[in-house]
C-alpha cells in the first residue's frame, strides 16, 4: 500500500492534534477538522489546512474537499454517536477510515460500520508501557510492523566495557542496534553506532528486532 499524502483528521482533541501535526512533521498535507473554533486557531498554521465545520453533515466534508483525502482519521473522543455517524459518511464516499474507540464494545460497532482500522490510544498506551515496565532493563518499548519491536534499553551488564563488534549480536540474535546514546557529563552524545564503540555503564542502546529475537538475546 502507498503512503498517503493527504490525510484528514477529524476531532482536534489531545490525539487528534497531535497526530495531525506528526504527519505534517512527516511530509503528509493534512486537513485538519474540528468544530470548535479556538481549537481550529491552535492549530491553523501548523498544518496543510484546517476548518471548522460540523463535521457529521456530509455536504460540509464533500465541499471541502473530503472525497480527495487519500486517508480519513476520524479522532472524535467525546462523543461516539458522531464518531459512529461520521465514520459511516466517509465509508459511504468511499474513503479508507482509521476511527478511534475507547473500548471494545466501541470497537466493535466501529467495526460494524466499516472502519477500516480501529486505534485505541489508551489501550496502547496501556500495553506499551506494561511491556516497558516487565521487559527487564527497557525503558522504551514501541512496537513496529511485522512482529518487529523498538527496545530502548541500557548494556546489559555482560555487554559492558566490551566494542560493539565484539558482541556480533546481529549475527548472533538477529537483533540491531539501531542508534546509541553514549553517556556524557551533562546527559547524552546520540548517534548511529560505531563498531569500535564500547558499550559503558549508563549508555543507551536502540534495538531493533523480533520478541522472539530478543528472547535468545536475554
Amino acid at each position: 500500500m502507498e503512503k498517503p499524502s493527504k490525510i484528514a483528521v477529524i476531532g482536534l482533541g489531545s490525539f487528534g492534534s497531535s497526530l495531525a501535526m506528526e504527519l505534517e512533521r512527516q511530509g503528509v498535507e493534512v486537513i485538519a477538522i474540528d468544530r470548535s473554533e479556538k481549537k481550529i486557531q491552535e492549530i491553523s498554521n501548523k498544518v496543510y489546512n484546517a476548518v471548522c465545520f460540523d463535521c457529521a453533515d456530509e455536504s460540509l466534508l464533500r465541499g471541502h474537499g473530503l472525497a480527495s483525502v487519500d486517508l480519513a482519521v476520524v479522532a472524535i473522543g467525546e462523543d461516539f454517536g458522531t464518531n459512529v455517524l461520521v465514520t459511516r459518511i466517509l465509508k459511504d464516499m468511499g474513503l479508507r477510515v482509521i476511527s478511534r474507540a475507547g473500548s471494545d464494545r466501541e470497537q466493535r460497532i466501529l467495526v460494524a460500520v466499516g472502519a477500516d482500522e480501529v486505534y485505541r490510544p489508551e489501550h496502547e498506551q496501556g500495553i506499551n508501557k506494561a511491556r516497558a515496565i516487565t521487559y527487564t532493563g527497557v525503558k522504551e518499548y514501541v512496537p513496529l510492523r511485522s512482529g518487529i519491536e523498538l527496545r530502548i534499553t541500557e548494556p546489559a551488564r555482560d555487554m559492558l566495557n566490551k566494542r560493539i563488534k565484539d558482541l556480533d549480536i546481529r549475527r548472533i540474535f538477529g537483533v540491531n542496534i539501531a542508534f546509541f546514546g553514549k553517556k556524557i557529563k551533562d546527559g547524552y552524545d546520540y548517534r548511529v553506532p560505531l563498531p569500535e564503540d564500547v558499550l559503558e555503564e549508563g549508555d543507551l542502546l536502540w534495538l531493533i528486532g523480533s520478541r522472539e529475537d530478543f528472547d535468545r538475546l536475554k
